[in-house]
């Protein structure tokens, strides 16, 4: 980046840079991002490269399931297949079928659908009917799929790191436990999980601790809500979980709040979030939302009024708002931060009772207290904002307290189901160190992790595509998890491994299952009716838990006063917040290269995390881009390279979790820099000090944020709410093409003519529908080298601009498929005419007549085509392409390739519609893979001749517009201009 911060901040305030913006380098115009723009073909600069081999072929396992083959089931004493003699029930060959099911991210769930063909798992969709979900996924659903296929999962149970077996692991442990329970009922047993919110595995663990009373149980919670239900114990007494009705709001006020961000509840309030935006701009209003925090993150993207505030300066404005809302006066009266708060509270006071006021999982429980002090003092309580009792159980201790108790040699024998502690525990607990004190060790989990090397026993987890269960979503529905194929490898279920430890005979899932929800008195009929129901459905219906009153809020005690900042010396002092990772969550999820590829939604880095910083701190400390600082507190001490973000506060500066796996042989294997080291244990979220210096040294991250820019042209457009004006002109422009044979009047104007519309309102950047998208169409990873040359593969990117200056700017996102233009320039480019249309508008690619001339590309105005350089997809046998989707083509070395709207599932619509009375396809029919994933229902696809389809009417809304519509292209995809209060910004060129 050539060019002072100072100078790049100047340009954008003094108007002089441009509207909307991708980078730094882009505001900068620096040489490389020049040189990146103005060859042609970047990504064949260095096509004789080719990524390191061995990290290659680890790629390429992890991605296209080496081990397929055991998915054929366990072993039968066969030693041969035999075609069928009769057809197994509801299999129809080569027909799906769906199952109801549940993805889980900390314990909590997703109400899914598993697509399966042939008894294979393939594609996960939301559950439509499920409560919470309400048909909408995220990533981690999507990508649990690739999971269940990965080859680095644990295959057999081992005993000191040889090849053991189920029986040998009962035998070993019956002894041992019924010792145990007869000496001292228990004592030195210690249980470790994550957070635990099902039904039937909470009954399980009480009557386990009834058999053996004095064993302890702990949860190991890396991206835990424990400050969530500290707050509500501050403020009315006792742990609650919070909820808000964003229906009934008229104005949304965010402290550090996460809502719309990754996690147990994204896919839940991110619609409701969005459905109450809508229906406000429908009556003509905007539901504003206004965020203040230090780290920016997927909420404060769709904030109306954004504001980088530090986590003290928050504390101050959490202070003033309450002493504004009880008729006192504010203590700051001027500044960026007084100035917000004065807008915020004027909307909140003008609407009493219709306001919320929320702050996130990540917030401290102080800062927590104080908003819902705030509420109650607003009458937003039991309006707007309700409580339930915690969704998750409570109860189990935390896992300092299972390290105080190893280092005194009170632990006889430790069970870990499915946690990582050595990977994840907060450095200042030294973990490891006391482990080395337990005599006995046992470990199950999905992978041989960090955690794994250090025990005695390591046992196969079953993934949950593969077992029984049950868990609450974040509204409290029982939801079911059921499985959708026999275990690949030799796994058991957590709950059929408590079996195993305490039951006098060993019982499996669905036994576990129906013995939990079975009632007492229930017959075999009757049960068997019920249970068909619950599999169907997917979960139980009114289980969702109810609202509490919550009384008055307690006053908040007198806050200790910080200590002074120590001198800054050589090196810097700064504010250090830990927030998860967007794509990799916590670590558990490193091993899946869909994860790993993804773009992460503000930085658009990939394979690797970063360390984010301030312009302003990068300005004073004289840092650039990839360069390696470290962070040191009380001794514990990271590096990594530094991002510098826009948005960010002031000396606060962000580290992710989820990187720097030690994991030898295995895909997440020294990725990244780890940053639990320097978390401590009693504020795991934030450190208030600790020292920043550089190295030295740089290590440049992969970014896509430069990857597809479209220059100088009117990219992002706003609309004011409540405008019935046109965002765009839809007046035709004059052509040198023939009419399009697919135009109205045309020879094929009367056929179906599908089409897409985004609504740039409602979308949030969550990168479900990339990875959705990935997983229907067979998209390959292809790494971090091959990223970094422009080579990626993705058909859908979504581009992040941002807007205004660049400390606090606003944000914005841009899906981007292929247009499907009806005058597509690539058409005219392709010299073999393997890319053209059809009879109903579809920009097709035929992969065997691809020469690879790349033309095609060229021509492409929206740079959405993408080029197989190296056989990404390997040269792999029938057996090892079974987590494929057999629809779609694989593409080979030499081939373009890009979105296809899904044709295939189009063409499922098709051939459905000429069965039976040969009816027309009906509205809403066919979902592409992003529109069916997206949790706020962004996308609308669909027939745009259709008068009565829903993508009719958006495409008719006044807020539709074509990207790069002034070049004629007519593109079949289009977008809906976000709402704004009052459009000053005029829409302009970007970059």
């Amino acid at each position: 980046m050539s060019g002072g911060i100072a100078e790049l901040r100047a340009r954008l305030a003094g108007g002089d840079g441009p509207a909307f913006w991708r980078s730094l380098d882009a505001v900068a115009e620096s040489p490389e991002f020049r040189a990146f723009l103005d060859t042609e073909y970047p990504a064949a600069a260095r096509l004789a490269a080719a990524p390191d081999r061995r990290g290659f072929l680890k790629l390429m396992a992890a991605s296209f399931a080496m081990s397929g083959l055991a998915a054929c089931g366990q072993p039968d004493g066969r030693t041969k297949e035999i075609p069928y003699v009769r057809q197994p029930e509801r299999i129809v060959p080569g027909a799906p079928l769906a199952y109801a099911s549940a993805a889980l991210i900390d314990g909590f769930a997703n109400g899914i659908t598993v697509t399966t063909r042939n008894g294979r798992p393939l594609k996960i969709e939301g559950n439509a009917e499920h409560p919470w979900s309400r048909g909408g996924t995220d990533v981690f659903a999507q990508a649990s799929v690739l999971g269940l296929y990965d080859p680095f999962r644990l295959q057999t149970p081992q005993h000191l790191g040889r090849p053991s077996s189920w029986p040998a692991f009962r035998a070993a442990m019956t002894g041992r436990f019924a010792a145990l329970k007869a000496a001292e009922g228990g004592r030195g047993l210690h249980l470790v999980t994550g957070p635990v919110t099902s039904p039937s595995l909470a009954a399980q663990l009480a009557a386990m601790r009834r058999d053996f009373p004095a064993m302890r149980w702990h949860v190991s919670a890396p991206v835990g809500r424990d400050a969530l239900y500290e707050g509500t114990r501050r403020a009315y007494g006792r742990p609650l979980e919070t909820r808000w009705r964003f229906d009934q709001a008229r104005i949304v006020v965010s402290l550090d709040g996460d809502v719309l961000d990754p996690g147990p509840g994204q896919v839940g309030q991110a619609r409701d979030w969005t459905e109450a935006r809508r229906r406000a701009a429908g009556e003509g209003r905007l539901l504003t939302l206004h965020h203040a925090g230090p780290s920016p993150n997927l909420t404060s993207a769709k904030a109306d009024a954004p504001l980088a505030l530090g986590s003290d300066g928050l504390d101050a404005l959490v202070r003033d708002l309450l002493a504004e809302a009880g008729g006192g006066t504010p203590e700051d009266r001027s500044g960026p931060a007084a100035a917000w708060r004065q807008k915020a509270f004027a909307a909140l006071n003008a609407v009493r009772g219709h306001g919320i006021v929320l702050a996130g999982t990540q917030a401290g429980p102080d800062l927590l207290a104080q908003v819902h002090r705030l509420n109650a003092a607003l009458g937003n309580t039991g309006r707007t904002v309700f409580h339930t009792a915690p969704v998750p159980v409570l109860g189990p201790e935390p896992l300092s307290a299972l390290t105080e108790a190893m280092g005194r040699g009170e632990v006889q024998v430790l069970v870990m189901l499915d946690v990582n502690p050595v990977y994840d525990a907060p450095g200042d607990l030294g973990f490891l160190a006391a482990l080395a004190r337990v005599p006995l060790k046992i470990h199950a989990g999905l992978y041989p992790d960090e955690t794994a090397f250090h025990c005695d026993w390591n046992l196969p987890l079953a993934h949950p595509l593969e077992a029984w269960g049950d868990a609450r979503s974040l509204d409290g529905t029982v939801t079911l998890i059921q499985p959708t194929i026999r275990p690949l490898y030799d796994g058991r279920s957590g709950p059929e491994i408590l079996s195993i430890l305490t039951d006098a005979e060993a019982k499996d899932g669905a036994a576990l299952f129906d013995a939990h929800w079975r009632r007492p008195d229930e017959t075999e009929a009757a049960w068997a009716a019920r249970r068909e129901a619950f599999l169907q459905a997917g979960f139980l219906e009114n289980t969702a838990l109810a609202p509490e009153a919550v009384g008055a809020a307690l006053p908040a005690t007198v806050a200790p006063v910080r200590p002074a900042p120590s001198p800054a010396g050589p090196a810097r002092r700064v504010e250090v917040l830990f927030r998860p990772d967007a794509s990799v969550w916590d670590g558990s999820l490193a091993n899946l290269a869909w994860l790993q590829e993804l773009p992460k939604p503000l930085t658009k880095v990939v394979w690797g995390n970063v360390i984010a910083v301030s312009a302003s701190l990068a300005e004073r400390e004289e840092l650039r881009q990839g360069d390696v600082v470290t962070l040191e507190a009380e001794g514990r001490r990271i590096e990594g390279p530094v991002w510098i973000q826009p948005g960010q506060a002031d000396d606060s500066v962000t580290v992710v979790l989820g990187y720097g796996r030690r994991i030898p042989e295995q895909l997440a294997d020294g990725l990244g820099y780890g940053a639990s080291p320097l978390r401590a244990s009693a504020t795991p979220w934030r450190l208030a000090e600790a020292t920043l210096a550089k190295t030295g040294r740089t290590a440049p991250p992969v970014t896509t944020q430069d990857h597809g820019t479209m220059e100088g042209h009117d990219i992002v457009r706003v609309q004011t709410v409540g405008s019935t004006a046109p965002v765009a002109s839809r007046a035709a422009l004059p052509s040198l093409y023939p009419p399009a044979p697919t135009s109205p009047g045309g020879r094929y104007g009367s056929e179906r003519a599908w089409g897409m519309v985004i609504d740039l309102d409602a979308c949030i950047g969550c990168n479900a529908c990339v990875t959705a998208c990935q997983a229907e169409n067979n998209i390959p990873v292809v790494g971090r080298e091959e990223v970094a040359l422009g080579r990626w593969l993705h058909w859908l990117r979504i581009d992040r601009y941002y807007e205004g200056g660049i400390d606090t700017p606003k944000t914005h996102f841009m899906p981007v498929p292929c247009m499907h233009c009806e005058q597509a320039p690539c058409e005219v480019g392709c010299p073999v005419e393997a890319t053209l249309h059809d009879r109903e508008g579809l920009n097709l690619m035929v992969y065997n007549r691809c020469v690879g001339t790349r033309a095609c590309s060229s021509y492409c105005p929206y740079k959405v085509r993408r080029f197989n350089y190296l056989d990404y997809s390997g040269d792999t046998a029938p057996v090892q392409q079974q987590q494929r989707n057999p629809e779609v083509t694989v593409r080979a070395r030499g081939v373009m390739e890009k979105c296809t709207y899904c044709v295939q599932r189009i063409a499922a619509a098709r051939i459905e519609s000429t069965m039976g009375d040969h009816a027309p396809i009906r509205d809403g029919a066919v979902q592409t893979a992003c529109q069916g994933a997206c949790p706020t229902r962004a996308i609308t696809f669909g027939d745009l001749r259709d008068p009565g389809s829903r993508v009719a009417a958006a495409a008719a809304d006044p807020r539709n517009y074509g990207l790069l519509a002034e070049l004629n292209t007519k593109p079949r995809t289009t977008y809906l201009a976000r709402l704004v209060e009052d459009a000053a910004v005029t829409p302009g060129s970007a970059l």
